[in-house]
Formats: structure tokens, C-alpha cells, sequence
């Protein structure tokens, strides 16, 4: 587990002088085992001081489920997100975001989109991500959080949000609520000690951490024997909530308590190159030495094929890496980008998610973790053909349930036929429980369709379908026939979002968009930070690549230079 360089090693965490501080710094580079070094130094205490003296937090869940799937030899609560241990260290508080209903009763124009307590406390909290429309008090909140992140006094902070937060801290205290930015502030000013008196603390993913939330880190941290930080600052990307490199750097540390991961495993030689030129723009950053890994890779770049007209790429290079079975990545700067795009995969009937990003209903359309969805639903209409799932038997009871319910209202089901179904989901409808749920006429074209084949019966069901669930059905049926089952069932080779959605992710092969938004345009046209949080944010776009690196085709102006 030794790393060697010009500064501390792994080995050595924990056991240098803490006279001038207890914290440790890991940094690791893209590709270069971070998590895995880190899951190792948690089994490492966790035998010297016990499960239960151990902490773990990250940024997000996804972190989290990175670290848990190392079977750390700690409890389940004491892995998670810092909001997570701050919700349970305040004796898990009614969440202000999860409550807005009478908020917006008294504040139309300042309504809120409710978020579920457990997708902020796992840190899902991302900016131009979600498909929902934001709602008028949605950007308001999310500044005045970023003001209270980066712990900028109110009296500087612009008068539209301290009139909103006036409100919304009147609403709380009324409402007996806190909210999610409330948990770390909270635990800032009251908590003097992490959850369980924890002998070591480590953070995973640190650098997308404000200065509040690392503040308390470093609290907590200080009543701990040490406490490590696991982070890259090239890799700071999250900058509408107030992450920034300076909070992870400063205050600067003795030599011998940082770690850099020198040796990646993910990046080959082109990429890196390019991504070392790129990242080497910014103006504060821990220098390191980083290599690449030995095979020599490729950088491609487009001079035709941008957001706007993705067909050029998609039909004569993408299918191509499809077809010899690698991983895709299509990322963007801005989610809006990725709409033509999108278009494209579905009408080549190529299927597509962002599994980082679930809750996203348009980067997701083949989801089947819900059960009304429409692949589920397909599913269950082929369930029953023998061409689909390789032997004869009858649809349960649940299933027809689920592909009856888009039927459109008159001439298919019988008055109460779904009805019949209800009692039993699990068992199995033969021919004459049919009888009772379908129209003859209905039943006799279905029979004929189910013998044509399994694309004939999706055409039947599709042909038959109320109007308002036609073009939602569309894509999952054109990839059920394309490609079978496993088009359906098996996870997408191809991954669409933006590249604050995949951080920390990687592909084979990875498709860079280098436009920018007018206001990402406007923060580059700048010096000094504001144009540094946007060339790292490509800088995490491509090194997600371990194989081939496409620079799409700018569509204007406004493009970063890469």
C-alpha cells in the first residue's frame, strides 16, 4: 500500500508529528485507486481502533457506495455523506426542502420544488441535472446556499437573497424546520464531536466539499486522533454550491502529511497528455506528478459533429466502438446540449442512461426501477412469448395488470376485466380468465399477434394504446425489437450527462462537447478562478476516457479551447 513520492506515503498515515496539525491529505489524480488506498486505510484502523471508531463520509452517495462496496469492516452508519451524520447527530430533524407545501401556499412566486429528505442527505444535490422544471424560488435557495457555504457574511451578500432568506428563516423557525445547508451550520456552532466520538475520521471526494462543510470536517477532525482527506483539487467542479480549491489547500499542511497517488490506471498517453496541457492553465493547484498508464490511447478531434448535429459521429464512429463491445460516454458542459442527442440514440434505437443520475427521467427512459414504467410495462406484455423468453406459459395476473392499464378506455377491455385480475397477482391468467378481461374481438387480434411473433404482439399493444402514452412507449419498443430482451434488461453501453453527472466515472470511450453556456462563457472569458472552475470541469471530461478521446466540433464562439 506504499506510495513513494516527494512527499508522505500511505503507510505513513496517521503516525507523523501532530503538534502543527492531525490532518492528512491523499491526493489522487484521475484512475489512480483513491478510493481503493482509501478503503484500505479505513480496514487498516478499523482493526487498530475498532469498527466503531471509525468514520467515513463523502460528497455523495455514490462516494459512499463506492467505499461500501469494499466491505468495510464498519457498521453501516458509520459510512455516509456529511449531511447524513449531521442529520443523525442533530437526532434526525424535520427537513425544511421535504416541507415546502405551505411555503408555497404563502409564496407563489418564491415556490419551492420539494426534494425528498433522502436525496440531499445523500448528497444528490446537482445543478442542470435534473428534468423537473425549477421552480421560482428554486435559484434563490440554491445562492443563498452557496452564500452560506462559502460563509460569506449576509451583509455582502446581494439583496434579492437576503430578502429571500428573511423569509425563508421566518418560515423555519415558525415551522420548527431546518434545512439542509441548517445540518452542517448546526453542527458548526453545536456539535463539537462526530457521531460515535470517532478515533479517526476519513473523507472521501473532499474537494466538492464548501468551506462550511470542511470546516466542520476539520472540527470534528481536530478531536479525533488524525483525520484523513481524500480529494484532487484539479478535479473541484462544483462551484455553484461553493466548493473551490482554496478551502481544500488552505490552511497549507507539513509535507510528510500529503500523499499524492502518482500512477493512473485509467488514462493512457494522448489523453493525458492533452489533459495535462488543459489542467496546467489554472492558476492554483497542488503540483504533482502524475503519468499515465503505457498504452498510447487516441485523441480525435472533429471538424464536423457538434451538439447540434450529432448524427455525423453517432452513425460512423460510435456504432462502430458499439459493435466491438466498448463502454461510451457522450458528456456535455450543460444538459440542455445533449437534446439532440438524445433524439439521435432514440431514433437509432440505441439505448442509453446515466446510472449516476437516475432520477433523471430523460437521460433514463429504459429505467425499470419503477414499476409503471413503460420497458417495465413492455416487459411485461412479452413476457408470455415463447420468441421473447424462450418457452410457452401464460401471463401472471400482476403483468397483465401492467400492460392493460395504457389500453386505450373502449372496445379492448371488458367493464370490470382488470378488476378480475386484482385478486391473485401471482397467478397465472389462462385463456379463459382472458375471455372475461377482453373484448372477443380484441382477444381474437391479440391471439393472432401473440402467434405472429413477439414484434407483432408490441405492435398490437402499441396500435392499441391511449394517445396520451404513444410517444412514451416509442423508444423502449424500438429497442425491444432491435435488440431482444437484453436490450431492455442489461445496462446500456452508452452513458449520456453532463460531466458534473459522471465525476468519478469512466468509459472506453468518451465524447467531449466543448460548448459552453453564455454563463459558462462568461466565467471563461475571465482570469483567474471563475475561468478556472470551467477548464476543470473539462479536465473531468476527459480524463473519464481510458481508451479514445473525442473533441466534438464547437458549434460557436462560445467553446472552451481544448
Amino acid at each position: 500500500m506504499t506510495v513513494s513520492n516527494a512527499t508522505g506515503t500511505l503507510d505513513g498515515i496517521g503516525f507523523q508529528d501532530h503538534s502543527i496539525t492531525s490532518e492528512y491529505r491523499i491526493f489522487g489524480p484521475p484512475g489512480t485507486g483513491k478510493t481503493t488506498n482509501l478503503a484500505g486505510l479505513v480496514q487498516r484502523d478499523a482493526q487498530k481502533y475498532g469498527s466503531d471508531a471509525v468514520l467515513v463520509t463523502s460528497f455523495s452517495r455514490t462516494a459512499a457506495g463506492e467505499l461500501v462496496g469494499y466491505h468495510l469492516p464498519v457498521g453501516p452508519d458509520r459510512v455516509g455523506t456529511l449531511h447524513s451524520h449531521c442529520y443523525a447527530a442533530l437526532g434526525s430533524p424535520v427537513i425544511a426542502e421535504a416541507h415546502v407545501q405551505d411555503w408555497n401556499r404563502a409564496n407563489r412566486a418564491l415556490a419551492l420544488t420539494p426534494i425528498k429528505d433522502h436525496r440531499r442527505l445523500h448528497g444528490e444535490e446537482y445543478a442542470g441535472d435534473d428534468d423537473s422544471p425549477a421552480r421560482g424560488g428554486d435559484p434563490l435557495l440554491q445562492e443563498l446556499n452557496r452564500y452560506r457555504g462559502l460563509m460569506i457574511e449576509p451583509r455582502f451578500w446581494p439583496a434579492r437573497v437576503g430578502g429571500f432568506e428573511r423569509k425563508w428563516s421566518r418560515y423555519k423557525r415558525d415551522a420548527g424546520l431546518l434545512d439542509f445547508c441548517d445540518l452542517i451550520e448546526t453542527c458548526l456552532k453545536d456539535v463539537s464531536i462526530a457521531p460515535g466520538k470517532p478515533s479517526v475520521i476519513f473523507a472521501d471526494e473532499a474537494q466538492d466539499l464548501n468551506r462550511m462543510q470542511l470546516s466542520l470536517l476539520r472540527k470534528w477532525g481536530q478531536q479525533a486522533e488524525y483525520f484523513v482527506s481524500a480529494f484532487d483539487d484539479d478535479q473541484t467542479i462544483f462551484v455553484f454550491i461553493g466548493a473551490s480549491p482554496e478551502a481544500i489547500l488552505d490552511p497549507e499542511i507539513p509535507e510528510n502529511h500529503k500523499v499524492i497517488l502518482e500512477q493512473s490506471h485509467r488514462i493512457p498517453r494522448a489523453v493525458h497528455r492533452l489533459a495535462d496541457r488543459l489542467i496546467r492553465q489554472v492558476t492554483r493547484r497542488q503540483p504533482k506528478v502524475y503519468r499515465p498508464r503505457p498504452d498510447e490511447g487516441r485523441v480525435v478531434r472533429f471538424s464536423a459533429g457538434g451538439h447540434k448535429s450529432p448524427e455525423y459521429f453517432i452513425l460512423r464512429t460510435a456504432t462502430e466502438h458499439l459493435e466491438q463491445g466498448k463502454t461510451i460516454m457522450f458528456l456535455a458542459s450543460s444538459a440542455y446540449m445533449l437534446q439532440p442527442l438524445l433524439a439521435v440514440l432514440r431514433k437509432s434505437g440505441i439505448p442509453f442512461h446515466n446510472p449516476y443520475r437516475k432520477a433523471n427521467g430523460f437521460w433514463n427512459p429504459l429505467r425499470l426501477g419503477n414499476r409503471g414504467s413503460a420497458a417495465r410495462r413492455i416487459l411485461s406484455l412479452l413476457a408470455a412469448h415463447p420468441g421473447w423468453v424462450g418457452q410457452e406459459r401464460s401471463w401472471e395476473r400482476g403483468e397483465l395488470l401492467s400492460w392493460t392499464e395504457w389500453l386505450a378506455p373502449r372496445g379492448i377491455l371488458k367493464a370490470g376485466g382488470r378488476d378480475r385480475l386484482a385478486a391473485d397477482l401471482r397467478a397465472s391468467a389462462p385463456l379463459d380468465l382472458l375471455a372475461e378481461v377482453f373484448e372477443s374481438h380484441a382477444l381474437e387480434s391479440l391471439m393472432k399477434a401473440h402467434g405472429r411473433g413477439y414484434p407483432a404482439l408490441l405492435s398490437w399493444w402499441r396500435a392499441r394504446l391511449a394517445a396520451e402514452f404513444q410517444q412514451r412507449t416509442a423508444f423502449p419498443a424500438e429497442v425491444a425489437i432491435g435488440r431482444g430482451a437484453t436490450g431492455l434488461v442489461e445496462d446500456p453501453s452508452v452513458v449520456v450527462g453532463t460531466v458534473h453527472s459522471v465525476k468519478g466515472a469512466q468509459a472506453d470511450v468518451v465524447y467531449l462537447f466543448p460548448d459552453l453556456s453564455k454563463a459558462g462563457d462568461a466565467q471563461y472569458q475571465q482570469h483567474g478562478p471563475p475561468r478556472d472552475s470551467v477548464i476543470r470541469v473539462f479536465y473531468v471530461g476527459a480524463t473519464r476516457a481510458r481508451e479514445t478521446l473525442y473533441i466534438c466540433s464547437a458549434e460557436s464562439a462560445m467553446a472552451v479551447r481544448i
